[in-house]
């Protein structure tokens, strides 16, 4: 039989640190106060804008191809496209490891410099418990986000502070692996298709994996201007299947704030609806600061922040029932939904704004 046990409320450390079992952590370059301000707000400035709009670099590199060929150069333009195919065709998404082919850079990933882009979002992370690094993870993060800004949470050597010694592998939508660049950033920063086979091998390899239950759908009913939190997740079983197969506490995981980063327009349902059945990509029209990707600052009490809660314990069976599958899932919406509750005023929430789960 497949057995969960409620983890108990945590309290709110006040302070940060530890206090009471939490570990509050504030991602800050440690140059800071050894630069000017102005040269530090500079470096936090390019940094967030550059790292936001990687999905656009191919159209940019697109152009100067296009500016070499037109000036006469066409076989550089030719040699650099054919240097980079074996890198794109080479199915890197599909691996784990570099040993067997992955292209995962830990040292980018680990990075002090991605702290300028926490520090640029003023992000806290809190984590509720420590985490047994002889143990498998399946860290659960809603809601999903526009352009998932949460996944800094776990860069700059932030997530090994949090739970040193677990390694852990990220599932990302299929098309970010074949958009020429953008590949490349999601796959140095530990990254891989979201297959049902690539997940199930990470758990086989003793690793912890991240997942957005949510999917794409999450995104469109991302509301900066709405009460309500909503949350795609009353369907989604699967990844507590996978974390019952393989015996992988699941942690709840919420991400504070990111809605009010972005100003959102939605198209009309029916080209939404083509573009994610068809395509299989989201579509809408959302802008930050100067009218572009990078994040609007929070002002107020408003903060950006990502919250560990404590991990609800499972027991492995390779053959769960739905209905047992059903009470873990009851039981982890119920603990998502007390992390939503205890945390919201902390991060500027109102007291009548609500978490939906549909």
């Amino acid at each position: 039989m497949c057995e969960a046990k409620k983890a108990s409320g945590a309290k709110t450390a006040a302070s940060t640190g530890k206090e009471d079992g939490v570990l509050r952590v504030h991602p800050d370059p440690t140059f800071r106060d050894s630069l000017p301000a102005v040269v530090f707000n500079s470096l936090e400035f390019i940094m967030s804008f550059t790292a936001i709009h990687y999905l656009v670099w191919p159209v940019f590199t697109s152009i100067f191809l296009y500016y070499i060929h037109k000036i006469g150069y066409t076989y550089v333009s030719v040699a650099l496209v054919l240097v980079y195919l074996p890198t794109f065709l080479n199915n890197a998404h599909k691996k784990l490891t570099p040993k067997e082919g992955g292209m995962q850079w830990d040292w980018l990933r680990e990075h002090s410099l991605w702290n300028l882009m926490c520090s640029y979002t003023k992000l806290e992370i809190v984590r509720e418990a420590a985490l047994d690094p002889t143990k498998q993870y399946v860290f659960a993060y809603h809601p999903h986000g526009i352009l998932i800004l949460s996944r800094i949470s776990t860069y700059a050597g932030n997530f090994e502070k949090l739970f040193p010694g677990i390694v852990a592998r990220a599932l990302g939508a299929t098309p970010m692996f074949f958009i020429p660049m953008a590949r490349e950033i999601c796959l140095w920063l530990a990254a891989v298709d979201a297959s049902r086979k690539n997940a199930e091998r990470i758990l086989k390899e003793k690793m912890s994996v991240i997942v957005y239950p949510g999917g794409s759908k999450e995104i469109f009913l991302t509301d900066p201007n709405s009460k309500q939190t909503t949350l795609v997740l009353n369907k989604r079983l699967g990844f507590i299947k996978l974390a019952v197969r393989y015996g992988a506490d699941v942690v709840p995981t919420f991400v504070f704030g990111e809605k009010w980063m972005y100003n959102i327009w939605n198209p009309p349902q029916s080209v939404r609806h083509f573009f994610l059945s068809t395509l299989k990509v989201p579509l809408l029209l959302f802008w930050g600061r100067f009218f572009t990707w990078l994040p609007k600052r929070l002002t107020g009490k408003r903060r950006f922040g990502v919250v560990f809660g404590k991990p609800i314990p499972v027991t492995q069976n390779e053959n769960p029932s739905e209905d047992e599958l059903i009470q873990i899932h009851a039981l982890y919406k119920e603990e998502l939904t007390d992390l939503f509750t205890r945390y919201k005023a902390e991060f500027g929430y109102d007291d009548d704004e609500v978490l939906v789960i549909q």
